[in-house]
């Protein structure tokens, strides 16, 4: 007897999918009873299109109908009489070939166990690829489709039971769907299918795929071409809902509860996983399922009792018909090969593919870079730290902890002074991630870093001038140029540690910008996350140690995004963490104080620098080093050959290019003129020993800037000379004019600094501080003016002293305002130097008790002037001298505030909502930027068909 079928086709506003999908209906080899269509477009062509097909049971539901309301409305329509034996259910989307339905009949005839038949469903464009062959869950719980986006060779033909089939032309025994109640109106959208093909397992019938039965699927929905209210959600949210489903609604109930407890701290954490797989577009979709999942577990449990009245075989024993790991790892290793040739392809249609390096380029290490690496290093051996801790120039060392160094950054208080509501420094967080390295002694890593800055800068460099050429002398040659050159220099001799760190950090930055944007080599999703994070460190680190280079790098990051639109929705994030530590500095600078130019000001402990005329500037900067005859300090004119040759870049084949990037240089030099033409404040925390109130900005970084796009210039116009005669005459004169001065330079000049064990203050001091006490020792600097008069620098410091992490820009720049705030409290200070210094006779106990001084200290005890102070501050009666220090003279309160002698310091909490965002964020692009093994594995708990859903959304 001929079986009885009924064809249900759910439409929702396409039109011209449903077209070919009734006509696929008609044209079948075994002809179906009736065709039923439900509707639930917005508009009414669906509608005309069935009409127009022949179609004449036509229901139209409301747009927001569920699948499973849809399905039910079809079935209570059908009579008594007209019961059939099999609902064969399609989407508007699923176009059967002309034997599909035969196929699929055939085998629910050759096995009567069988309730669900599916078909293999094929690319709408392409059927010979294989979208989906059964349906499945992971070991973890994720949805799984068996087979993904494979060519089909028929090596999947003998496929029979699976866990469960999509309901995408779907053949489902009519009697089974009535015993089941139907479709779970509870479950997600795409739950639908696991949710009622588990259930028929767990009845006691078959569930099967019927190789033979072809289905061309569009897939719309999972590719998000439908409406958001389709899924209620995005496609990559809706998948995880499915799983979070339909784990509450099967696992035992001791375990569902369980894992209902925890999911909002599993949604965290698989979250985060999804940022270590680099795919940062899940996070969110993890994170919305957890809590979707977490408040609407009432109606998640209520399946259950439906499940409980149908069931006569418990969930765990379809353990057999889950996908084991070897599967799931089979499957992503695919989606990436997959992924990774879909990007090339694409690349070559875009003309953007490159080769990084031909058979004829060498690499860091063959090249002979590394060796010149080393050799730089070497000629930094004035640097070698000789102790944990570098101290002068602009260099003081860090916290001993790195937890308290941790606490620093982000804080909106700054226990410096009399205590201080402010933003810290954005350069904190950065101080914080060195200190990481050498956790143990945070300084050593500055240390370090003064002595590798060269080296670093250098391989940074290799790495940029690689984009532009093969040739390893090229890339060797204009590396030097950068490594060498004089800014970073004088930044490394003043050890001006935020300029030294956004050089070193540049080069490194303009490589991960470039790999990001797919500039010198093809890059599929998970490389480019990796690269676009690195970028993202590295653009904060620069700017957040060299804020006046903010403008030039985002205005440049803007020409590469606006020539890589295809790369868009990766490169955007790229500023994501500079805004996010920037901001409350922003915020605070020009809404809070209204000094917006502060942003211009380099943080860390201020320093004059040398007003230099444009033209010098172009050449790198202030001179220094050796004088010569007629040149007088040749460190800035051996750049003359450099630049020379740079100009011919003008001229080569790639002019245009060159002219961009001496456009560039040009006005770099201009704002780095502009910004050392400015004044800032200097009196601030660690600023007592200076000799101004004001310091100019400082070119240094911005020098380094145009440093790096010298050594681009320089290596095109090498690029082009091919000669060799040519060629060794010029490098004979460059390595005689400009390579040997810079090296005699780099060996020759010592750095004005110090290696100490990191104390900042005298023993006793720091003894005090470590047994609880609270007190503060008060620092005087006595300083001559020009019209001789005398005046007292004085700041209060903590017990462990004035480390780099405490010295503070906002600080510098509030001071004024914070001063007129607490008027009284600084006047009864100030009283107390003036008291103190003239050694009046006042009695100071009482203001030495209200002011908790501990100690006194005078930092230099050479000069006349400090003498003199020494001698008043030895009549005071209420103070002992200590004598002579490592940091200067040092007296004692005679009798000190005894509470705060034993009170310990307040502890403060290093947390606030603003550091957790700013954190979160930095560990996140910490997650990206770390490259998986390979770049090959990525445990995502999805097959392919699943990650393509939202792939492109």
């Amino acid at each position: 007897m001929k079986p009885s079928v009924v064809a249900v086709v759910i439409s929702h506003d396409e039109p011209d999918y449903l077209y070919k999908t009734l006509s696929a209906i008609s044209n079948q080899s075994h002809a179906v009873d009736r065709t039923l269509v439900v509707d639930t477009s917005t508009n009414s062509t669906c509608i005309e299109v069935a009409r127009a097909a022949g179609v004449t049971e036509i229901h139209q539901l409301p747009a927001s109908t569920t699948l499973a309301n849809s399905v039910s409305f079809a079935v209570k329509n059908f009579s008594a009489d007209e019961t059939p034996q099999w609902i064969w259910l399609l989407h508007d989307d699923s176009a059967p070939e002309p034997t599909a339905l035969q196929h699929l009949l055939h085998a629910v005839e050759l096995s009567p166990s069988v309730a669900i038949a599916g078909p293999k469903l094929v690319d709408w464009n392409d059927p010979r690829v294989v979208n989906q062959l059964g349906l499945t869950l992971t070991p973890l719980g994720d949805l799984f489709s068996i087979v993904s986006g494979e060519l089909d060779q028929s090596q999947h033909d003998d496929a029979d039971d699976v866990m469960a089939i999509g309901t995408a032309a779907a053949l489902i025994r009519f009697d089974l769907f009535k015993q089941l109640g139907g479709f779970d109106t509870s479950a997600p959208e795409l739950a639908v299918d696991f949710d009622f093909s588990i259930r028929a397992r767990m009845a006691g019938h078959r569930v099967v795929v019927v190789p033979q039965a072809k289905v061309a699927h569009a897939s719309l929905a999972m590719k998000g071409k439908r409406p958001r209210g389709w899924l209620d959600t995005s496609p990559k949210a809706a998948l995880r809902r499915s799983a979070i489903h339909l784990r509450l609604a099967f696992a035992p109930l001791p375990v569902a509860l369980l894992f209902w407890f925890f999911l909002p701290f599993i949604g965290v954490g698989r979250a985060i996983g999804r940022l270590a797989a680099k795919r940062p577009d899940r996070i969110w979709a993890e994170i919305s399922a957890a809590l979707w999942g977490f408040f609407t577990v009432g109606r998640r449990l209520s399946s259950r009792s439906s499940i409980a009245m149908t069931s006569v075989i418990k969930f765990s024993k379809l353990r057999g018909l889950r996908a084991s790991w070897q599967q799931v790892r089979s499957s992503n290793r695919a989606a990436l090969e997959r992924e990774q040739s879909q990007a090339t392809l694409a690349a070559f249609e875009r003309g953007e593919f490159e080769v990084e390096q031909s058979s004829s380029a060498t690499g860091f290490v063959a090249s002979g870079a590394l060796w010149v690496a080393v050799a730089l290093a070497l000629l930094s051996f004035n640097f070698w730290p000789t102790a944990n801790a570098a101290n002068g120039g602009g260099l003081l060392p860090l916290s001993d902890s790195w937890l308290t160094l941790f606490s620093r950054a982000g804080a909106s208080f700054q226990p410096i002074g009399l205590g201080y509501f402010g933003p810290s420094d954005p350069f904190v967080w950065v101080l914080t991630v060195l200190g990481s390295f050498t956790f143990w002694s945070p300084s050593l890593a500055l240390a370090i870093l003064l002595l590798l800055a060269k080296a670093i800068a250098f391989a940074g460099a290799w790495r940029v001038i690689s984009l532009f050429s093969e040739s390893s002398f090229v890339r060797i040659s204009a590396a030097l140029v950068y490594a060498l050159w004089p800014a970073l220099q004088l930044a490394q001799q003043q050890a001006r540690i935020p300029a030294v760190i956004a050089q070193v950090a540049l080069p490194w930055l303009v490589f991960c910008v470039a790999r990001a944007a797919g500039i010198g080599r093809t890059n599929f999703s998970t490389q480019t996350w990796s690269w676009v994070a690195a970028s993202g460190l590295l653009l904060f680190v620069v700017v957040a140690s060299a804020p006046n280079t903010a403008l030039i790098l985002l205005a440049v990051l803007g020409l590469v995004i606006f020539s890589r639109l295809s790369k868009f929705g990766f490169l955007i994030w790229i500023p994501l963490p500079t805004a996010a530590v920037f901001g409350p500095t922003v915020l605070y600078y020009i809404f809070e104080i209204a000094k917006p130019l502060a942003l211009l000001a380099d943080p860390g402990l201020p320093q004059q620098s040398e007003q230099a005329p444009i033209w010098q500037l172009l050449l790198g900067g202030s001179s220094f080093g050796a004088s010569l005859p007629s040149v007088g300090q040749f460190s800035n004119w051996m750049t003359v050959p450099v630049l020379l040759i740079s100009l011919l870049a003008l001229a080569g084949r790639r002019w245009g290019m060159a002219f961009v990037v001496w456009v560039a240089a040009i006005l770099t030099v201009a704002f780095a003129w502009l910004v050392s033409s400015l004044s800032f404040a200097a009196v601030g925390v660690g600023s007592t020993v200076r000799s101004t109130d004001f310091v100019n900005g400082s070119p240094a970084a911005l020098l380094g800037v145009l440093g790096l796009l010298v050594a681009i210039l320089f290596a095109l116009a090498l690029s082009d000379i091919k000669r060799p005669a040519a060629l060794k005459i010029i490098s004979s004169g460059l390595a005689l004019v400009s390579l040997v001065p810079a090296v005699f330079l780099a060996a020759s000049v010592s750095p004005n600094l110090e290696y100490t064990d990191g104390r900042v203050v005298p023993s006793i001091v720091a003894a005090e501080a470590e047994q609880g006490s609270a007190l503060k020792m008060l620092v005087i600097n006595p300083e001559v003016n020009s019209d001789g008069t005398i005046q007292f620098g004085a700041e209060l410091v903590s017990g462990d002293g004035v480390q780099l992490e405490d010295v503070s820009l906002s600080y510098r720049f509030a001071l004024e305002e914070v001063k007129q705030s607490r008027a009284a409290e600084y006047n009864r200070i100030a009283q107390l130097v003036a008291d103190l210094a003239s050694a009046n006779g006042s009695e100071l106990q009482q203001t030495i008790d209200q002011v908790g001084i501990g100690y006194v200290l005078v930092p230099d005890a050479s000069s006349q002037i400090s003498g003199q102070l020494a001698v008043a501050l030895d009549s005071v009666k209420e103070l002992e001298a200590v004598g002579s220090t490592d940091s200067g003279q040092l007296w004692r309160v005679r009798e000190p505030n005894q509470k705060l002698l034993s009170a310990g310091l307040t502890p403060i909490s290093p947390w606030s909502i603003t550091k957790g965002v700013q954190l979160a964020i930095i560990l996140g692009f910490v997650l990206l930027a770390i490259p998986t093994i390979n770049q090959r594995r990525r445990v995502t708990g999805d097959s392919q068909i699943f990650v393509e859903a939202g792939e492109e959304n």
